[in-house]
């Protein structure tokens, strides 16, 4: 495992060097007017960083630890109905709109997901797609699908 993760942050640290040296490149701009690189220095930078600190932390390791299956553990089920519900959100969307569409997925997700109380699925779904709504909608002016009921 030691060998396996000083290999995969070695080549993601090449990675971001390449990305981070083209974003200098076709230019990042500045805060103010963002060029094109802009996004992908920022990225490039923080995979670096990250990409070191495996490394440095797979370094310090004594010894190996033991190997185990990527995916034993993995609720397939859960995996499953997540993209299902995430499917059927992008299909309904269009036709109920945003704030209906937000909130019945969230709920389902709390409930079924968390197996919380039936009051704070209700509470937090309502919450989330009001905040999700406030931020994109109203701050940043992103464009919602109305829906039939015009909200």
């Amino acid at each position: 495992m030691k060998t396996l993760d000083q290999t995969s942050s070695l080549f993601w640290l090449l990675v971001s060097i390449l990305v981070f040296a083209e974003s200098l490149r076709i230019g990042i701009g500045t805060f103010q007017n963002p060029g094109m690189g802009f996004m992908t220095f920022g990225a490039s930078g923080i995979l670096g960083i990250l990409s070191l600190v495996l490394f440095l932390q797979a370094s310090g390791r004594k010894e190996d630890l033991q190997h185990k299956p990527l995916f034993v553990g993995t609720m397939w089920r859960r995996l499953f109905f997540v993209l299902l519900a995430l499917t059927v959100y992008a299909r309904v969307m269009p036709v109920l709109g945003y704030l209906i569409t937000t909130f019945l997925l969230m709920s389902l997700l709390f409930w079924v997901l968390e197996r919380k109380k039936i009051w704070f699925v209700l509470l937090y779904a309502l919450l989330a797609t009001l905040f999700t709504h406030l931020v994109f909608s109203k701050w940043l002016n992103c464009q919602f699908p109305q829906g039939l009921f015009g909200f």
